[in-house]
């Protein structure tokens, strides 16, 4: 069997990849924005490659060798073991009090108030970011890989894992909203707080470019 010749890709190849996965980013949170909810799983499949490092597979960033060397900014409160309420660290809610049916959680990015904090990478990519009303933990980890790997980003898995099937299914965050026509369960934590990872991707590539 003959071998297959591979030519590596000269850093300036790397770089074209990196502004298109800028570009990419960018257009799905202004789609997002816009009303399209889904784009979150495009958001993750983007991040996914840019920064998930695996035994088959490296990450562009790791390529750059940028991912050692970077900090990521961090816009999540942190979570206390000892709240009993539950947890959903990136994003906030707005609620409608006209309109129960135009309430949602709220994508923050850069708020006044929020964190803000530069940290390493392996902090950022392991820090808790939800946890839900049965106490199960998710990382940002957990949200990119979940949307990006089984739930419709890059594959669609026939089985999905329980905690993240009840987080996205069956809102175990827990959060309803009450009007004259019933009641509202508030869905979708995990697309909102996938948007707000893309901007802290966003910033935290910019930063570092600047630099």
């Amino acid at each position: 069997m003959s071998s297959i010749m591979k030519i590596k890709q000269t850093k300036q190849e790397l770089l074209s990849h990196l502004s298109d996965s800028v570009q990419f980013l960018q257009l799905s949170a202004a789609a997002f924005d816009k009303g399209h909810l889904g784009e979150a799983k495009r958001m993750a499949v983007t991040v996914r490659v840019l920064a998930h490092d695996t035994p088959n597979s490296k990450s562009l960033l790791g390529l750059l060798k940028y991912k050692t060397n970077m900090s990521f900014i961090d816009t999540a409160y942190d979570y206390k073991p000892d709240n009993l309420m539950n947890h959903h660290g990136l994003v906030g809610l707005q609620v409608s009090l006209e309109n129960p049916a135009k309430s949602s959680y709220l994508v923050p990015l850069t708020l006044d108030g929020r964190p803000n904090k530069f940290i390493l990478f392996a902090d950022w990519w392991n820090k808790i970011v939800i946890v839900d009303r049965n106490k199960n933990v998710f990382r940002r980890r957990d949200i990119i890989l979940s949307l990006a790997n089984t739930d419709g980003g890059a594959h669609v898995d026939p089985e999905l894992n329980l905690a993240y099937a009840q987080l996205s299914r069956q809102n175990s965050i827990g959060w309803v909203f009450s009007s004259s026509q019933g009641q509202r369960p508030l869905g979708a934590v995990e697309l909102y707080s996938m948007r707000q990872i893309a901007h802290e991707v966003l910033v935290s590539i910019d930063r570092k470019l600047k630099r």
